[in-house]
């Protein structure tokens, strides 16, 4: 099974000045041919909440029947309320509280599961916590350049492909960095700036405000 997170791997939201308005742009033309060609089913896992990712879904040009599913920042939570109350306490909404999940749901084990972030820490905590592979996507969005950096979606299928799975790397393969210039990109139309101010999402929020308070405190 493949898991895709959203933001930094199949689409990014750009901000003014790089657009007149916020717009989230899709990173890969082809992503739904080289998802059929795979042949894996594919499941998003984001910390997006459900509604703004199901949204970013709708208009991603993903291969349908390959998505078996999406996991947002609401399955995260329960999944941690379920499991390690404490530790999500503690840590937040880390995306490795949802591999007991993955594989009751899915029936797939998690040493044959691959994972494509842009965060390093998100892909460490999922190794640690038993997953097949790790893919690091590059995302890097400058402030004042019209262009981003992402990946070729197709150097992430030929890792898929190459992976023994009969055999967990221990180490995340990072992908080389593609440069997408603005005459490039593949506008959506769509903006999630207003879900930021979603109760969930609100409170997500206040817990990090507090979890930081605790942290930052002398023992």
């Amino acid at each position: 099974m493949l898991l895709l997170d959203l933001d930094g791997v199949v689409v990014l939201e750009l901000e003014p000045p790089l657009v007149t308005a916020p717009e989230l742009i899709l990173l890969h033309q082809d992503i739904g041919k080289d998802l059929d060609a795979l042949g894996l089913p594919v499941v998003i896992l984001t910390h997006r909440s459900r509604r703004e990712a199901e949204q970013i879904v709708g208009v991603a040009r993903l291969a349908p029947r390959r998505l078996a599913g999406v996991l947002a920042a609401e399955d995260l939570f329960f999944a941690g309320l379920r499991n390690t109350p404490v530790q999500m306490l503690k840590r937040g909404l880390r995306k490795d509280l949802i591999l007991s999940l993955l594989e009751r749901r899915f029936g797939v084990d998690r040493s044959r599961t691959a994972f494509i972030d842009d965060r390093i820490d998100n892909l460490r905590d999922l190794l640690a916590a038993g997953l097949g592979l790790a893919i690091h996507a590059p995302s890097i969005l400058p402030a004042e350049s019209e262009f981003v950096v992402t990946f070729d979606f197709a150097d992430a299928v030929a890792a898929v492909r190459d992976w023994d799975q009969a055999t967990p790397r221990q180490d995340i393969i990072s992908l080389a960095p593609r440069q997408l210039a603005a005459p490039l990109w593949q506008r959506t139309g769509l903006s999630t700036a207003s879900h930021r101010r979603h109760a969930f999402n609100a409170a997500r929020r206040v817990g990090r405000v507090v979890r930081q308070a605790f942290a930052g405190r002398p023992t």
